[in-house]
């Protein structure tokens, strides 16, 4: 039931693509931030694999992303996507590509419009103006 509780917290902070296609692992509290700690789910495998004996070859580069502030303190997802190789290959290994973040912005989408449309505001900006206004 906790576990249960748990997920349907982070659904309501991480958005739909990042909820639907990562778990949850950790979080990790510091005194200006809060950090989510997120893992592709294993069973995601990338298109070009399917139908072929594969092994998991390790994990990307973690992204992080920030999203809505939380408690008065900066909200950052890190996102690790799984790389995938065919078993016994030397050849190349794949991943996942999902639409994260806009363009030049280190943030999640919605966190993202709501700073350049509803603000006009990047996230440095943001921050700045956030962290004079909590403290």
């Amino acid at each position: 039931m906790v576990i249960e509780a748990m997920q349907e917290l982070v659904k309501l902070i991480a958005p739909g693509v990042i909820s639907e296609k990562f778990e949850f692992k950790a979080i990790e509290e510091k005194s200006e931030t809060i950090t989510l700690f997120f893992e592709e789910k294993p069973d995601l495998i990338p298109e070009a694999l399917v139908g072929k004996e594969i092994v998991q070859d390790g994990f990307l580069n973690s992204i992080e992303l920030q999203t809505f502030p939380l408690k008065d303190k900066a909200v950052y997802l890190s996102l690790k996507r799984r790389r995938w190789k065919e078993k016994g290959s030397q050849g190349p290994s794949y991943n996942n590509s999902y639409e994260l973040h806009r363009k030049g912005m280190k943030t999640t989408n919605e966190f993202g419009d709501f700073l350049k449309e509803g603000l006009g505001l990047q996230p440095s900006e943001y921050n700045k103006l956030w962290s004079g206004l909590a403290h």
